[in-house]
């Protein structure tokens, strides 16, 4: 029994793994995420297992994928080598002394990448056999692709530092401790004391030459200055090493615009680890135990130079609008509340909604009809997909109704995505210029993919320096991962929503389509920007009791910046900025101000709602026999089977926390549950709400996320037809017909 202990403890993987807990747990954290991510129990939400079990690239799931993938983490396991060699060589000075000591180093390493992969590859294999219903032999396949993506990079990697290796003159023939590693396991003599030996005086047993074992030689001969020599001889070739590494995987973003360089989500944030690994390693071997003050320094640094100067701002700007800073209006309490206290141009936009509500009655066919308004829900492409066949299923079974009485539309996140896209294929088919296409290729369309070209962005340029450009008409802005999003979401739409915001506007004024309200959350102070192509100050006066001002009007606060020329994909993108995965929206204002998900205040757009019933009561107690609220939502209010567990020590010090954050859609349903049953007590029309779910049970499983992979579209398309949603849908139908 001693003499397995003794094997454990001194095999040299063991003592690495030991080292890492002790010296480089900072190192591990990337694994403990990558670890947490292939097996299912981190990111589960936001569906990035997936994004690894499933790569796509050009637009499907292939072995090129897979391949890629395998590419980035022997990219991965190589930055975690360098960084762990530079910070815990100097405590294992055998290796000074054995030939190639960085390659041993590397196999005697491997214990963690060589765990992670076979917990990948059997994961992957499962998840692509049950839920993408991939062939066997396929399987095999991407298993192969990314063993060889994995290797094909440690290949080229030591390539480059045989070199070093055969340099160092100073090791010894490893073969001659071969013998001595064999006796000393078997030595009966071996005192139970030795166990408890120094670390620093206990022989180490490696994995050498030909995957032998050998027994390491001491040192203590040598000269420390040679010992220093070595191992700075040894940093200088990783720092290089590293740095072409970091060039290479930055310089690709420099070519993201073509599409063979638009790698798979899951690389984007294999490579983000990657890079992040390395300049932590660069640091780390340069400046010691001063590594992390000084890059602490740096961030500091960059964050003040950046509220004094125009440097280090990494700002998103809102394509079309004008930034020159002679048409910046002030953003003050003062300055918001005088546009909200512009009688003319609140009176003025009322009637214009008059006229536009009138023309939307005078399209209706019969004296007083049922104003329709869609409330949607964010939730990212599977809200989006949801919306669209929730809409497109309700006019084919209603002969169209749904959309021509629809009057409103508001929400947000990707509901607002997959509503304005229908919305666009309404007024086409309206216009006579819609092509004799099949729904079912319009649901493919908005189900595409939309994470790749974002993350890849993010993690190759976003990071350090936004270098390219991006032109829109006769103006220039910085090309970062919001302006990614935008194009990818036209390439997959085919360029159906490519236009700038005033192009609605008329087309809303007949009421050939529903008016569209976005409502952006103004991260600063809260309030939210009502952005449409139609003047919104209405919604914004003054109301007795009230002056906090919570609404601004995007047509009003900013009509100096052209406001009507913002890219149609820029609002929405303002109005599905999820934090962290897409940037918050600069906009020109002195201070500039930040915009952030609709959802942050209003993810089913009822606030929205109830805003523009107030304001337009009268007109809809006259002309209609009340309103229908239709709610996409992509989960419901209360789960079918939903559970309560009991709670342990770890939950009474995180729920404070975690309950602001997985609560937060509930504490909104509840809110505006309440404020929506007060205000049908005011309204003297009735205000039915009809709802669509998605989501009905707990192990309804389909990602927050802007990707979905074949059996969630597949689900969602099967949601319409659940039990719950029939009956919502024989409701929304007595509704619209009696």
């Amino acid at each position: 029994m001693l003499q397995k202990l003794l094997l454990v403890r001194d095999f040299f993987p063991f003592r690495l793994l030991i080292a890492h807990l002790k010296y480089n747990f900072f190192g591990l954290i990337y694994w403990l995420l990558l670890f947490g991510i292939v097996t299912d129990t981190l990111g589960k939400a936001f569906g990035v297992p997936f994004l690894f079990f499933s790569p796509e690239y050009l637009g499907q799931v292939s072995v090129w994928g897979f391949l890629l993938l395998g590419f980035s983490f022997g990219g991965f396991t190589m930055a975690f080598h360098t960084y762990s060699y530079s910070k815990l060589g100097p405590r294992f000075p055998f290796l000074i002394v054995v030939a190639r000591p960085f390659y041993r180093f590397c196999i005697n390493n491997s214990i963690l990448p060589i765990a992670f992969s076979a917990i990948y590859m059997y994961n992957m294999s499962v998840f692509q056999f049950n839920e993408e219903l991939a062939k066997v032999e396929d399987i095999w396949f991407f298993n192969l692709s990314y063993i060889g993506g994995f290797t094909l990079f440690i290949i080229l990697s030591m390539a480059y530092f045989f070199p070093t290796g055969n340099a160092n003159k100073n090791h010894v023939n490893e073969s001659q401790d071969t013998d001595s590693l064999i006796a000393s396991f078997t030595n009966k003599g071996e005192k139970w004391y030795n166990f408890f030996r120094s670390e620093s005086k206990r022989p180490i047993y490696y994995i050498g030459k030909n995957f032998r074992f050998y027994r390491s030689r001491s040192v203590a001969h040598l000269d420390n200055e040679l010992i220093d020599q070595i191992y700075a001889s040894n940093r200088i070739n990783a720092l290089i090493f590293e740095t072409i590494t970091l060039v290479a995987f930055l310089g690709m973003g420099f070519f993201r615009d073509y599409s063979i360089f638009e790698m798979p989500a899951a690389m984007s944030i294999v490579t983000l680890f990657t890079i992040i690994s390395m300049l932590l390693s660069a640091f780390q071997s340069w400046f010691h135990r001063w590594g992390y003050p000084i890059i602490v320094g740096v961030i500091i640094g960059m964050s003040y130079l950046s509220s004094v100067t125009p440097f280090f701002k990494y700002t998103s700007f809102a394509i079309g609008l004008d930034y020159s800073s002679k048409y910046r209006t002030e953003y003050t309490v003062a300055e918001i509340a005088q546009n909200g206290k512009l009688k003319g141009d609140s009176t003025e936009s009322h009637q214009e909604i008059q006229t536009l509500l009138s023309n939307w009655k005078g399209r209706q066919h019969s004296r007083k009809p049922k104003l329709v308004i869609l409330n949607t829900s964010g939730g990212g492409s599977r809200s989006a997909l949801w919306t669209f066949v929730v809409l497109s299923n309700c006019d084919s079974l209603t002969n169209n109704s749904v959309s021509n009485q629809m009057q409103l539309i508001a929400g947000a996140s990707g509901g607002m995505v997959g509503a304005a896209y229908y919305r666009e294929l309404v007024l086409r088919r309206n216009l006579g210029q819609l092509k004799a296409k099949s729904n079912q290729e319009f649901k493919k369309n908005i189900a595409k993919d939309l994470l790749n070209k974002l993350s890849f962005s993010a993690s190759t340029s976003d990071l350090l320096v936004r270098y390219k450009m991006y032109h829109y008409k006769d103006k220039l802005y910085t090309q970062e991962r919001g302006v990614e999003f935008e194009k990818q979401l036209h390439e997959n739409l085919n360029n159906y929503l490519e236009h700038p915001l005033n192009y609605y506007k008329e087309y809303e004024s007949k009421s050939l389509i529903p008016l569209m309200i976005f409502s952006p959350t103004i991260v600063n102070d809260g309030r939210r920007l009502l952005i449409s192509s139609q003047n919104l100050s209405f919604m914004v006066g003054l109301r007795p009791g009230i002056s906090a001002y919570e609404n601004i009007d995007y047509q009003t606060f900013f009509k100096k910046n052209h406001p009507g020329e913002i890219r149609f994909s820029t609002v929405l993108r303002a109005n599905a900025s999820f934090p962290f995965i897409m940037p918050m929206i600069t906009m020109p204002t002195k201070p500039e101000i930040q915009l952030m998900d609709a959802g942050i205040r209003d993810n089913y757009g009822g606030k929205v709602t109830v805003d523009y019933l107030f304001a337009n009561s009268d007109w809809i107690k006259k002309n209609t026999s009340g309103i229908v609220i239709i709610e996409t939502r992509d989960t419901k209010r209360v789960l079918n089977d939903e559970a309560y567990n009991e709670i342990s020590l770890v939950d009474k010090i995180t729920m404070p926390f975690g309950n602001i954050l997985f609560n937060f859609p509930r504490t909104q349903d509840f809110d505006q549950e309440q404020l929506m049953k007060l205000c049908t007590k005011s309204f003297k029309f009735p205000v039915d709400v009809v709802s669509f779910n998605l989501r009905e049970k707990t192990n309804d499983r389909i990602s927050l996320s802007w990707r979905l992979t074949k059996r969630e579209k597949r689900k969602i398309e099967e949601a319409f037809y659940s039990k719950d949603n029939q009956e919502a849908f024989m409701k929304l139908k007595k509704l619209l017909f009696n």
